[in-house]
Formats: structure tokens, C-alpha cells, sequence
């Protein structure tokens, strides 16, 4: 009786470490279309209200969800301040510091970080049509994980169930 109890355990262990991976595959696309949402807002920003880059920065600040809030809001900051350095330092050194806790996969995270550097040397127009470029990137990044996410979630799934039925097979 002990010996099945533990094997029925350690497969519902295995299991919902498999369903944590798939959770955590869904938690990045997700995050993925909200920076796609979050650059459309600078962009409206920058496209209607023809503002300075660091109260675009603030304004959309104060409609995002963390830490999205903290990264916009520091670096309108920083900007303000003139001692930060150049756009481009300033966007990638906030990308770094501010969004690392984020769910965005890495090779996105880097990407952010350089559009900071593109957007430093641009007009009001240009810089519309570079953040109009990203979103574009973003998009074709948001569809290629659609098409993966959902095999890899079912693969996360069956390895944690199949993994607990190994071990409980081993244990017993």
C-alpha cells in the first residue's frame, strides 16, 4: 500500500513539473504580446502627441503593468537628469537592469536593448517607423513561438507524467 501511495506521489509530482514548464513556455508568449502592445503605445505616443521621448516614456509609464512601469519611468528619469548618458545607453542599460525579471526570453531581452541605440539617433517620424520595424519583428517572433509553444507544451506534459512513471517503476 506505502509502495503505491509513493509511486501515485511521485507521478503527480513529475506531472505538475511538466505542467510548471508548459506554464512557464505560455508565461513568455504571453509576455511577448505585451511588449508588442507596450511598443504600439510608445508609438501612438510618439506618433499623435509628437512629445519628447522622456514623457513619452513617463505617460506610458503610468499605464503599464510592472516591471514595464519601473523600466519606462526610470529611464524618463534618467533622460531628464542629462546625466545618463544617450538614448541608447540609457534603453539598454534599463533593458538590462529593469526587465531581466521579466518573462521574455533572452534573445528578445537583447533585441529590446538594441532598439534603444536605433531610436537615440532618430526624428520623431523615423523613430515611428523603427518601433513600427520592431513591432513587425515582434509579430513574425510572436507567431513562430505560437507555432512551437503548443508542441512543446504537450511535450512538457507528457515528460513529466512519463518521467513519474519511470521513477515510480524504478522505486518500486
Amino acid at each position: 500500500m506505502l509502495k503505491i501511495t509513493g509511486s501515485m506521489v511521485t507521478i503527480a509530482a513529475a506531472a505538475l513539473l511538466g505542467a510548471c514548464a508548459a506554464g512557464e513556455l505560455e508565461a513568455a508568449y504571453q509576455e511577448l504580446i505585451y511588449l508588442q502592445k507596450l511598443i504600439g503605445m510608445i508609438q501612438g505616443e510618439v506618433r499623435y502627441a509628437r512629445s519628447v521621448l522622456s514623457q513619452v516614456f513617463r505617460k506610458t509609464g503610468e499605464h503599464v503593468k510592472p516591471p514595464y512601469d519601473v523600466w519606462l519611468k526610470q529611464m524618463s528619469i534618467r533622460m531628464e537628469s542629462r546625466k545618463g548618458g544617450s538614448l541608447g545607453d540609457i534603453w539598454r542599460e534599463s533593458v538590462n537592469l529593469y526587465l531581466r525579471a521579466s518573462k521574455l526570453p533572452r534573445g528578445e531581452l537583447q533585441r529590446l536593448g538594441e532598439l534603444g541605440v536605433l531610436l537615440g539617433g532618430a526624428d520623431a517620424d523615423l523613430g515611428i517607423g523603427i518601433l513600427g520595424g520592431y513591432q513587425e519583428e515582434l509579430a513574425g517572433t510572436i507567431e513562430d513561438m505560437h507555432r512551437e509553444i503548443q508542441n512543446k507544451k504537450k511535450l512538457c506534459r507528457c515528460l513529466g507524467i512519463s518521467g513519474g512513471i519511470l521513477i515510480a517503476v524504478l522505486l518500486v
